[in-house]
């Protein structure tokens, strides 16, 4: 194989690698709380949301 072909190669591979680490960061078990936590303040049902007089106005 050639220079060129070795080069795209390795560089693939790298890309593979940085792409499972950042996979592997982002799921890891030390995440999962931060990441979990906007999913569950979406849903959670609040007492007096913000808009419903028609007082505040998204922006």
């Amino acid at each position: 194989m050639s220079f060129s072909a070795w080069a795209y190669f390795l560089f693939t591979v790298l890309l593979g690698a940085v792409f499972a680490g950042i996979i592997v960061h982002y799921y890891s078990r030390k995440r999962r709380e931060t990441v979990e936590a906007p999913k569950y303040r979406m849903l959670s049902d609040d007492a007096d949301p913000p808009g419903v007089h028609g007082k505040e106005r998204r922006r």
